[in-house]
């Protein structure tokens, strides 16, 4: 017997189209539970799904719609997979990005904040309904907030609301201190508002205002969209989306061509030259902010020397590996924001040095590491330099640990690569050396959160146990700083600072694509890879 699980829980995707795992399917926001191995269509993906909905539609000529993505739970509470909902369209923020990451309202009519920083004041949009028909007014909102902060550290942290008064369709929030980017946070997938009167039996959100609702959700596999037809922005252009589990990029890539997907993200940088330029397909691309980097665990022996770092990172080829390991698609970088934005000064980074790999083999052999015995590794103080890799599947990642792994060893360094499923555990117990990870670092459009959550003391995603008190100082100036141009520059001198010991080496920005049929509409890859399915998206 196959076990049941509830509807959200967070999952790695695994591509699997045989019939396998546990269903569950969602009625009225409410998860009803089934096992797949009674159930013949668990692995059958949209076509049965597809003569349902036609009988049930009856004159309805949309098309339905399959996309390739990653699949897991659709509560923006959920923590790592909070961007699912927003992804596949169910969920919704009160703000958002346009293509040039500026805010923009969404949910909202109109906002202002109180000259001492304090108070925002919200309107919302009129008549917009949840997927389960309640309304979304400012009571739902209020709940919608306040349960994401007393479950998501990193929401209760960045919003830093002290309170909500909610009246009719009137917001206000009430901050701890000043925080100048409440608008920017409240574009982040984990404000997605839902519907708290519609939980599931596990306590977990399935129902927001997006064009889509969840209907079905299988583990591992896939995920079933029906359009919600009272959307506020109009009537979805698909009458139902399958969201198909990806994770063999290859069996992904091979679906897009045979015509079984319509769409497909995070397929390998390798695979883009099947689709751009192909006759009968196409792709979207945007560049982003999402830097592939190396955190160094700076509480072990070796990576807690900075001169040690310092030879690792001179042996990173960051042109090398932005154009052969993600097919040119990868733009090398020191500084950790792309250098289109106000936030980057490349110019500034002196101690972060350029590719030199005999400089790095010199370096180490004048501060004490040498090949004693002979043997082909540096050993220091009589112990071997041996250092352990961690990783996960992310394209590029795999790619850039083993060309890091092939860099150490021209040094004479010892290293394993581990690829895991998720690194966020071992990072957090500190249990690596060396983790090549890739970070979105303008989550809401300005530095703070990301240098906040990975150079500040007990940041959420620092995982090296980076801390210095000046570094720290200056985020308690950002984090209260309204004028955009000091904003900028606090930005930069954290940035300077933070990477003038080497206590991370950034490699490359990447570029991230779609490919999809040329007849798809309203499917467009954002800088910030938060939205994917839209009320837009079909097949024409």
């Amino acid at each position: 017997m196959k076990k049941t699980i509830l509807a959200g829980l967070a999952i790695t995707a695994i591509l699997s189209l045989a019939a396998c795992g546990s269903k569950t399917t969602i009625e009225n926001g409410n998860a009803v539970n089934e096992t797949a191995a009674s159930d013949a269509a668990a692995g059958s993906g949209a076509d049965d799904h597809s003569e349902a909905a036609s009988s049930d539609t009856g004159a309805d000529t949309r098309s339905d719609f399959i996309f390739g993505d990653y699949v897991g739970n659709v509560d923006p509470a959920s923590g790592a997979y909070a961007w699912v909902g927003m992804r596949t369209g169910v969920m919704e923020s009160l703000f958002r990005f346009d293509e040039n990451l500026n805010v923009e309202k969404n949910l909202v009519k109109d906002y202002s904040v109180s000259e001492d920083g304090l108070v925002w004041t919200i309107e919302l949009r009129d008549g917009v309904l949840f997927q389960s028909g309640n309304p979304m007014d400012a009571e739902a909102v209020k709940e919608s907030l306040l349960r994401t902060c007393s479950l998501q550290s990193r929401a209760a942290q960045e919003l830093n609301i002290a309170s909500i008064d909610a009246e009719g369709n009137t917001l206000k929030i009430t901050t701890n201190t000043p925080n100048p980017i409440l608008p920017n946070c409240l574009c982040d997938p984990y404000s997605g508002i839902v519907d708290v009167q519609n939980l599931d039996a596990e306590g977990n959100a399935t129902v927001g205002t997006g064009p889509f609702k969840l209907v079905e959700y299988v583990e591992n596999q896939r995920m079933e969209l029906d359009a919600f037809d009272d959307y506020w922005d109009g009537k979805p252009a698909s009458k139902h989306v399958t969201i198909r589990a990806i994770n063999d990029l290859d069996a992904s890539s091979m679906a897009l061509q045979k015509g079984e997907l319509d769409a497909c993200y995070g397929l390998s940088y390798d695979a883009r030259d099947l689709f751009d330029g192909t006759k009968g397909f196409k792709i979207s691309q945007a560049a982003t902010s999402r830097v592939y980097k190396v955190y160094f665990n700076l509480e072990h022996e070796f990576t807690a020397d900075p001169v040690f770092r310092k030879a690792i990172c001179m042996a990173v080829d960051r042109e090398n590996y932005a154009k052969v390991l993600v097919n040119r698609a990868g733009t090398p970088t020191k500084t950790t924001f792309p250098a289109v934005t106000a936030f980057s000064d490349e110019t500034s980074l002196t101690n972060v040095p350029d590719f030199d790999m005999e400089g790095a083999k010199k370096l180490l052999a004048d501060h004490g590491y040498t090949d004693s015995d002979g043997d082909g590794v540096l050993d220091k103080d009589g112990k071997k330099v041996s250092l352990q890799i961690i990783t996960y599947g992310r394209t590029g990642l795999p790619q850039s640990s083993q060309a890091l792994q092939s860099a150490l060893s021209q040094l004479g360094i010892e290293a394993g690569v581990e690829q895991l499923d998720s690194t966020e555990d071992r990072g957090h117990a500190g249990t690596f050396d060396l983790s090549v990870y890739a970070e979105v670092t303008l989550p809401t459009g300005d530095p703070y959160s990301y240098l906040m959550n990975s150079y500040g003391t007990g940041g959420t995603n620092n995982f090296g146990r980076y801390s210095n008190a000046e570094v720290d100082a200056l985020l308690g100036e950002l984090a209260v700083e309204f004028d955009t141009d000091k904003r900028a520059e606090l930005a930069k001198q954290i940035d300077e600072i933070v990477l003038s010991d080497n206590s991370y080496c950034n490699m490359f920005h990447l570029n991230m694509y779609m490919a999809m049929k040329d007849t798809v509409e309203g499917l467009t890859q954002s800088p910030v890879d938060y939205y994917h399915i839209t009320a837009k998206t079909c097949v024409k």
